[in-house]
């Protein structure tokens, strides 16, 4: 039993003092590196749809991603996500719309470059909880009166990234595309910067 109790310490040992293998096509490149990860995220950006809006109506988001790595390339997770946003300025008048919560599956293809910096490209895909839209019938701020108000549910999105991880740190694109045609100050684009706990 003592003999058992060494060995098994000592395999211990052994294991928490092994360096880190960073040939990512070795299949013991995951074997000291945590499968399971979070990723507290929080990203500012912009409506995109229109052209005459860019940059108007900002958005600011955070987020919270817990990660799998499946292999040494391929790593899957489950994202939440709040943003809120800015009302913004259309043709026919002020929209104003509510903030919304998401909740998404994504899925990353990660290559690690130099030991320290992964670029990785990604998809989520899931639901958006829209909250209200509500348009004003003058452009103006000041003369704006609610003409209607409508509750936009839930809708189906989309969300592909592009961006690096630098240690625990990541710097991504993402794009938020939702099935919404009512209120299109829906789809946003945004700059995020995460920190792997």
């Amino acid at each position: 039993m003592v003999f058992l109790f060494t060995a098994t310490q000592a395999q211990n040992d052994d294991s928490r003092n092994a360096p880190l293998n960073n040939d990512q096509t070795s299949p013991d490149f995951l074997q000291y590196r945590n499968r399971w990860n979070v990723r507290i995220g929080a990203g500012f950006g912009t409506t995109w749809r229109y052209k005459e809006n860019l940059m108007d109506a900002s958005v600011f988001s955070i987020s919270a991603e817990p990660t799998y790595r499946l292999s040494n390339y391929i790593a899957v997770g489950m994202r939440g996500e709040y943003t809120f946003m800015k009302s913004y300025l259309a043709k026919s008048g002020r929209i104003n719309s509510s903030n919304m919560g998401s909740v998404s599956v994504t899925g990353d293809l990660i290559k690690l470059w130099k030991n320290q910096y992964a670029p990785f490209i990604g998809l989520g895909a899931g639901a958006y909880f829209l909250g209200n839209g509500e348009r004003a019938h003058s452009p103006s701020t000041e003369e704006s009166i609610a003409d209607s108000r409508q509750n936009l549910g839930t809708r189906f999105g989309v969300s592909p990234r592009i961006g690096v991880n630098i240690k625990s740190f990541s710097v991504a694109v993402e794009m938020h595309l939702i099935d919404e045609k009512t209120y299109h100050n829906r789809d946003y684009a945004i700059l995020k910067v995460g920190y792997t706990l």
